[in-house]
C-alpha cells in the first residue's frame, strides 16, 4: 500500500497491469503511478543504456524535431525573448536551440548522456548540462522561463522534480509544461491499451485536477490551458 504523492490518500488497488508492472490509482484525486516506483538508479540505467539510436552525430527524427521546436518556440516567444530560459529534459537540444535563435539565453538539462553529447555537438553555442537536479540547484541559477515537455511522467521522484522547478524559477517566472492527460475523453475505455501507459518509462499519469494541485503546492498558478483533441495536458503557469 502506498500514499498518493499529491493528496496523500492511501492507495492500494491495482488499476492497470502492463508487462511486469502495476499502476495504482488514487481514489481521491485520480493520480496514477507505478507501485512499487522504480528508484533513481534504475531509471538512470533505462535512459542511459538503451540509446543505440543516439550518438554524437545522429538523433532520431532530428529534422522534424527541429521544425516542431521552432514552431513551438514561435508560439511561446513573449515569455523568454531577452531572458534566461531552461529546458528541463531537453533531449537533443532542439528547443534550446530554437529559443536561442529567437533571443533567449537558453540552457538545457537532461539525464541522458548521449542526448547531451549530441546537443553539444549539434548546437555548440548553446549551454547543455548532464547532471542531477540537486547539483544544478546548488549553483543558484534562476530562470524567467521554464520549458518541460513530456518529462514529468518519466520522473520517479515527482516531489524532487517539483522542488527543482520551484528552485530554479525566478519570481514571476513562466512554466510551460506538457504531459499525457489521463482524464481526457479520448483515453481508451481500457487504459491498458493506451500507448502512454508504457512502463518503466512512463511511471505516472496525471489529470487536470491533480496536476493543478501539484503545481499549486509548489507555488505555481496555472494561468492558461491549451485545449487539445489528443489526450495531453498543456499548461502555462506562473511562479507566485
Amino acid at each position: 500500500m502506498s500514499n498518493c504523492t499529491i493528496c496523500k490518500t492511501e492507495t492500494a488497488e491495482v488499476y492497470i497491469r502492463r508487462d511486469d508492472y502495476a499502476y495504482v490509482r488514487c481514489p481521491n484525486c485520480g493520480f496514477v503511478f507505478l507501485d512499487p516506483m522504480p528508484d533513481a538508479e534504475f531509471l538512470s540505467r533505462v535512459y542511459n543504456e538503451d540509446e543505440s539510436a543516439i550518438d554524437v552525430a545522429s538523433y532520431p527524427k532530428a529534422a522534424s524535431r527541429m521544425r516542431r521546436a521552432m514552431l513551438k518556440a514561435l508560439g511561446l516567444w513573449p515569455y523568454y525573448v531577452g531572458r534566461d530560459a531552461l529546458d528541463v529534459g531537453c533531449g537533443g537540444g532542439f528547443m534550446v536551440a530554437a529559443m536561442r535563435r529567437l533571443g533567449a539565453r537558453s540552457v538545457g538539462i537532461d539525464i541522458s548522456r548521449e542526448s547531451i553529447k549530441y546537443a553539444r555537438a549539434r548546437f555548440p553555442r548553446a549551454d547543455f548540462v548532464n547532471e542531477t537536479f540537486e547539483a544544478f540547484l546548488a549553483q543558484g541559477r534562476k530562470f524567467a522561463f521554464l520549458y518541460s515537455s513530456e518529462v514529468i511522467e518519466h520522473i520517479g521522484d515527482v516531489e524532487g522534480y517539483m522542488r527543482f522547478l520551484a528552485g530554479v524559477a525566478a519570481p514571476g517566472a513562466r512554466l510551460y509544461l506538457t504531459t499525457p492527460d489521463m482524464g481526457h475523453p479520448n483515453v481508451p475505455d481500457d487504459p491498458a491499451q493506451w500507448n502512454m501507459v508504457s512502463p518503466p518509462r512512463h511511471v505516472q499519469l496525471f489529470n487536470e485536477r491533480n496536476l493543478y494541485c501539484l503545481l499549486a503546492e509548489y507555488g505555481f498558478e496555472v494561468i492558461k490551458r491549451y485545449p487539445k483533441d489528443a489526450p495531453t495536458l498543456q499548461v502555462l503557469a506562473r511562479k507566485i
